[in-house]
């Protein structure tokens, strides 16, 4: 069986979960036995190979770059989605590659960038296509439903317009897979998908289920929180400095914050809260990242689509306080106790709780039956199962 992937970035450029979720599917399927390749995008075209995976990057065909972290005005941006919406400037270089390559089934995944074309040169080759939900880029351009430093409860004009096509074209996807059950239902209740076939396959993970993490001790002097990933707004760490800022009556913790971060928005971040308990610790290795922690704070107040930082805390045996937003719950639903509302109020009632009485530590439930349906063995074998049932159709 040849699987070709589509996905905005792949490596080396890892910006967020599905970047290395893909790659962790990818890879995971050449080791089941598969022939994979994936197409995705770069600053220039080039083919390489990475552990058994045949990579085309294509040169991005729109009007700049859109990951170099550089302001554009709101006419670029619109003009760059206006072309992202169907762009079809791709079309002979994906054609060549699906030449070469030849896959059986194609499976999309992230498409900003690529734009819905890739679907409809799919359709005129007769070759079927499965999508997995990553973000909420078939509604809103700018992928994510959240704006103006809240969750967009309504579309906007922008929203609308330019999703109207695609919306129609999800119609002719042979299957559709959330990556929770809240971003598939979120799209269906929108209207995509009406005639696909529907299936939510979680994100996979390397799990040692027969080893269990150490524990955290019962009693504990000091409590070391910790946040870590895209330092932004929508990912609630204003949030979560707004919360530590409301416990200077408590001297038992420290907060460390673990992601990149220019010096402008650690200077405004720093005037919500400036306590010597906060560090900032920059890009960091995961695995020293999560020794030093006992507690994972996830604020998000974006609607996260999976929340995949709460399962590589949960399998190392971390206590996790995650929002009540996007599939976070999902992640969560053994430790209801766990799970706030997306203010500073409720992160305080909770970090209050937990300061004034650390033993509620241990009452944070690792589940491994729970955790074991995360494993990313399980994840390529639903995979395999379901490309064959849809190629046999």
């Amino acid at each position: 069986m040849r699987i070709l992937l589509v996905n905005t970035l792949y490596y080396p450029y890892k910006f967020g979960g599905a970047e290395r979720s893909v790659q962790a599917l990818a890879e995971n399927l050449v080791l089941s036995g598969l022939k994979v390749a994936v197409i995705t995008l770069g600053e220039e075209t080039k083919y390489f190979e990475l552990n058994g995976v045949c990579i085309w990057s294509m040169q991005i065909q729109n009007k700049y770059w859109p990951f170099s972290g550089k302001k554009k005005s709101k006419v670029d941006k619109f003009m760059w989605h206006l072309k992202d919406v169907k762009n079809k400037d791709y079309t002979k270089g994906i054609i060549k590659i699906i030449d070469s390559f030849k896959p059986n089934l194609i499976h999309t995944n992230n498409l900003s960038g690529f734009s819905i074309n890739v679907w409809s040169i799919a359709k005129k080759l007769n070759i079927k296509v499965i999508h997995t939900l990553r973000d909420y880029y078939l509604q809103c351009p700018s992928v994510t439903k959240y704006k103006n430093n809240k969750v967009c409860v309504n579309r906007c004009a922008d929203c609308y317009y330019l999703s109207i096509i695609k919306k129609k074209a999800s119609r002719d996807i042979d299957c559709v897979v959330g990556v929770s059950d809240f971003i598939l239902k979120d799209h269906m209740k929108e209207g995509y998908f009406l005639d696909s076939q529907k299936e939510v396959i979680y994100n996979g993970f390397q799990i040692e289920i027969n080893e269990k993490p150490k524990e955290i001790v019962q009693e504990k002097d000091k409590i070391v929180f910790g946040f870590i990933g895209q330092i932004s707004a929508s990912k609630g760490i204003e949030l979560l400095l707004e919360s530590f800022n409301n416990l200077s009556q408590f001297d038992n913790w420290s907060l460390v914050i673990a992601g990149r971060i220019n010096d402008d928005y650690k200077r405004q971040l720093f005037e919500i809260c400036s306590s010597d308990k906060i560090e900032f610790l920059g890009f960091i290795d995961n695995d020293l990242f999560y020794e030093n922690i006992d507690v994972l704070v996830v604020p998000s107040i974006w609607n996260e689509p999976f929340g995949r930082v709460i399962l590589e805390g949960a399998i190392r045996g971390k206590t996790i306080l995650g929002s009540e937003t996007g599939g976070i719950p999902e992640l969560l639903k053994n430790n209801q106790n766990f799970i706030f509302k997306p203010t500073s109020k409720e992160l305080t009632t909770v970090l209050t709780s937990l300061l004034k009485n650390p033993k509620k530590l241990d009452t944070f439930k690792l589940d491994y039956s729970f955790l074991s349906q995360f494993d990313i063995q399980k994840t390529i074998l639903s995979y395999k199962i379901l490309y064959k049932n849809i190629m046999e159709k």
